[in-house]
């Protein structure tokens, strides 16, 4: 093969095998948390909607985009998407509750959500 290293099996490897170095596994698994704690929790205002009360953490990184991040507790209180469940829907497909996007517009008016919010991370990564 040429271009890249092998598995050791004559297959391609798609990532390096350190094994052999536990400093540097150490070293990327660290890493790999920090990356997932800024990816699903960087820069994120935990809100609560002013409707059903489900908590969820919001992002905005512009004037017309909002992240959220719901937990299973928050899909439980919501009766919008319960609503879309038990007519055999998606929520996934939902792009958002229209109550909790209008929770989301209060805190941005009160300022609870910081109204960007460019890649911050409460780890100081970024």
């Amino acid at each position: 093969m040429t271009g890249g290293g092998t598995d050791g099996a004559g297959g391609w490897a798609k990532a390096p095998d350190y094994t052999g170095d536990p400093a540097r596994l150490a070293a990327i698994a660290t890493a790999t948390a920090r990356d997932r704690r800024h990816y699903l929790r960087g820069g994120m205002t935990e809100l609560e909607c002013r409707t059903c009360h489900a908590c969820v953490l919001v992002k905005k990184t512009s004037p017309h985009h909002t992240s959220v991040q719901w937990n299973d507790e928050a899909l439980a209180r919501c009766q919008e998407i319960a609503e879309i469940r038990a007519e055999g829907g998606n929520p996934a497909m939902l792009p958002t509750c229209p109550r909790l996007s209008a929770s989301i517009d209060h805190g941005v008016a009160e300022g609870i959500v910081p109204r960007e919010s460019p890649e911050t991370d409460p780890d100081g990564y970024w």
